[in-house]
């Protein structure tokens, strides 16, 4: 007897086409079958089809092709390690300008100009820290959020923000 799936046809769909993926049975550069196919073969509809697609795109496992097909872009586990190389590049990143933001001028002008030198450096780390965030994001099919975007060109001391209700 075979065994029963439970949950919404979409996610069954989305499962079964992960796990061939996992299994081989779709390889990396293969496309999916189109979605008449998979309506027929799985007795659903084209929106389930193009929600279980919309959902293995999200985990960065497929790209579509307009007037083409959809593709595999990695396996699950490619995926997840990509997925988690983006998070530790997400999480240095905000370090990085965690430390940017708490740097103040020193007392003397030397002290001063040394920082200066090591805000420039920091600046161009997170510079190459986003740039590496965005390839990441559109590797795993993300969309970059742009509400973490770094810091502006410098333009002088930042000011400090008030804080309303203090």
């Amino acid at each position: 007897m075979a065994e029963v799936q439970e949950g919404p046809a979409y996610k069954r769909l989305a499962d079964e086409l992960r796990s061939q993926i996992a299994s081989g049975k779709l390889q990396v550069g293969a496309a999916l079958p189109s979605a008449s196919k998979l309506v027929k073969a799985h007795g659903v509809s084209t929106t389930v089809v193009r929600d279980a697609i919309r959902i293995l795109r999200e985990e960065g496992l497929v790209y579509g092709q307009p007037g083409k097909a959809v593709f595999v872009r990695a396996t699950p586990a490619e995926s997840t390690s990509e997925r988690l190389t983006l998070d530790e590049l997400t999480e240095g990143f905000e370090r990085i300008q965690q430390q940017l933001d708490t740097l103040a001028p020193g007392a003397g002008r030397d002290a001063v100009e040394e920082l200066r030198v090591e805000i420039a450096d920091l600046r161009r780390s997170v510079a190459v820290l986003q740039a590496q965030l965005i390839e990441l994001y559109g590797r795993v099919g993300q969309p970059y959020p742009r509400d973490k975007a770094p810091l502006k060109s410098d333009n002088g001391p930042a000011r400090p923000r008030r804080v309303v209700g203090s």
